[in-house]
């Protein structure tokens, strides 16, 4: 049913249509992600894994977006000649390993233009959706702390008599790559890429505006993670520059550029809240004298596939350290050594609850078996951890609980000689070994570790 309404929702959009008089090349340059992954316009090389659905709702308000016409002097910026109110409905989901795919409907809720100014505005002629965006992304190589990616979208214009397009112009695809690392708790990313357009022919010999040609893009992003608080601080830059020079006869370059500071404020593990602002760093096209958006991220699944694929932290796998597996398939296969790490992820137990899942349960009992083999193991510790949603002391407890859950069911499946060796504790959200920022890097945080020696 939830499926039927959004896909309702989506026909509805895509049927209301814009038709513009002149408003530039883009009608804007505030596209989030429709992962929702990391930042909030520009991409890190994170996809989404297998199965896992992403649903965005942004809003964004912008001052004097629009270009002048008659008088290329360039407007007060605190003194609103126009203002637009859009909307992007956005929808991704993890397709494969390292493959997303996403798809983003923008539009126009609202327009006020300036209607005692003397001068021509380019300006919207009627309101509705101004273009469907679908993109895909591959992951070359990465993990949670960040990796290079490739982004290929493809824009397909809903707005009709669009001078900036040409007339029954063909998509505008763009070609990016994406590349971001983490030092502790912050994020830095960078994509560059290149659009190429598809124009149609010039609608009005009379309209100072050509089609316009193709462009270069480049943008940049860094986040810094307050874990106290689950909000992540994010600013980007984002521009444009065109490959050549055309006929534009406004106040406003082809180039543009904008500036972005926001908050991302993960309300629970699987939703979060964005807000911000950002104004123009160049008069150029479709960039605003200033900006304030908000929005919302949610993510449900797994859909399909396994529950995540693993990710095995370096202070585990670096010499001299203890053997580690992660559990995905329940098979213990590791070769017996002198210390051994099982890792087991994300849905083991009820929400918010230390009550085990039956599904759970059946890896537990193969652990069991596995404890006995050879000449069985000396001691084993049971370690819970959370994500950094909620309170320090909450998730203190929550992890402690969660283990000592494990060690009694252990007990009640192995014999009471073995109780003794079997001991349970709980470190909170104090050891991540993922992005506690996003959706995917929580899921990986909250797990139990089963240290074993032999």
């Amino acid at each position: 049913m939830v499926k039927v309404r959004l896909l309702s929702i989506l026909l509805v959009l895509a049927s209301a249509n814009a038709h513009a008089n002149v408003v530039g090349i883009d009608s804007q340059n505030f596209n989030p992600t429709s992962n929702g992954l990391d930042f909030v316009t520009v991409q890190s090389s994170e996809t989404l894994e297998p199965g896992i659905l992403n649903m965005g709702l942004f809003f964004n308000y912008a001052i004097n977006t629009l270009p002048n016409y008659q008088n290329t002097t360039t407007q007060n910026r605190y003194s609103p000649q126009d203002e637009l109110v859009s909307m992007d409905l956005s929808f991704g989901l993890g397709l494969m390993k390292d493959w997303d795919i996403g798809l983003t409907v923008p539009q126009v809720l609202m327009q006020n233009v300036d209607e005692s100014s003397t001068v021509f505005r380019g300006q919207f002629q009627t309101l509705g959706v101004t273009e469907i965006r679908a993109n895909t992304k591959y992951r070359f190589f990465g993990d949670a702390n960040g990796g290079l990616a490739t982004i290929l979208s493809v824009n397909y214009f809903m707005i009709e008599d669009f001078p900036f397009t040409g007339r029954d112009p063909g998509p505008t695809f763009n070609l990016e790559l994406a590349y971001d690392f983490t030092i502790g708790k912050v994020n830095l990313g960078t994509n560059i890429g290149y659009r190429f357009r598809n124009p149609g022919d010039r609608i009005d010999p009379t309209i100072p505006v050509e089609p316009s040609p193709d462009e270069f893009l480049f943008s940049f992003a860094g986040s810094y993670l307050i874990s106290s608080i689950d909000t992540k601080v994010i600013a980007e830059i984002f521009s444009s520059l065109p490959t050549k020079q055309t006929q534009f006869s406004t106040d406003r370059e082809l180039s543009s550029a904008e500036g972005l500071v926001g908050l991302k404020w993960d309300v629970s593990h699987s939703v979060a809240l964005h807000v911000g602002g950002g104004t123009e760093l160049y008069h150029g096209s479709a960039s605003p004298d200033w900006r304030v958006y908000t929005g919302i991220n949610w993510a449900v699944g797994p859909l399909f596939g396994k529950q995540y694929e693993s990710y095995q932290p370096e202070a585990l796998t670096a010499q001299n350290k203890p053997t580690v597996a992660f559990i995905d398939d329940v098979n213990f296969a590791q070769v017996p050594g002198a210390q051994e790490t099982f890792i087991a992820k994300d849905v083991l137990f009820e929400f918010n609850s230390d009550k085990i899942n039956e599904s759970f349960k059946e890896t537990l009992g193969k652990l069991a078996t596995y404890l006995t083999k050879g000449d069985g193991f000396k001691t084993l510790q049971v370690v819970g951890h959370t994500d950094s949603v909620g309170s320090h002391a909450y998730n203190d407890d929550l992890s402690m609980r969660r283990a000592q859950s494990v060690v009694a069911y252990l007990k009640q499946i192995m014999p009471e000689t073995e109780h003794a060796k079997l001991s349970a504790d709980g470190r909170g959200e104090r050891e991540p070994i993922a992005d506690n920022g996003n959706f995917q890097g929580r899921a990986l945080n909250r797990r139990v570790e089963f240290n074993i020696q032999r």
